[in-house]
């Protein structure tokens, strides 16, 4: 696809994108939803305070729903920590993975992120 970009043609990458990675990516937000069914609040949380931190610089203040892959797969992720510091190396992983170790830059950049999701995801649970 990167090739028929590179050569100007739309036509060929579009028929790509929509006919070989449409499907996968649809399939894997359609099972992260089923999974998250009942936390969609936490995952809204997760999703406005990592867009409010913009750890990887792409708030342009109009593409509200930015993270919204990496919130919903760090709350799926969540009971796998007890503490933040925990939950740290979780949050930094998932950042890798969608951006790049390059992007995605050093754990400690996520120190104070880890925190406040975990500080979220504690007063969630004393709530219900």
């Amino acid at each position: 696809m990167i090739d028929a970009i590179r050569a100007g043609d739309r036509t060929t990458a579009d028929r790509i994108w929509r006919w070989e990675l449409t499907p996968p990516i649809r399939a894997a937000q359609e099972a992260r939803a089923r999974k998250l069914v009942g936390q969609e609040e936490l995952v809204a949380s997760v999703e406005r305070l990592l867009f409010e931190e913009d750890p990887i610089g792409i708030n342009f203040e109009s593409n509200l729903d930015e993270y919204r892959l990496e919130a919903e797969r760090i709350t799926l992720r969540l009971p796998e920590a007890s503490t933040d510091t925990e939950l740290l190396p979780i949050v930094h992983q998932e950042f890798v993975s969608c951006f790049g170790e390059d992007l995605a830059g050093a754990m400690t950049k996520y120190e104070r992120i880890a925190s406040a999701i975990w500080e979220i995801y504690i007063q969630r649970q004393t709530s219900d």
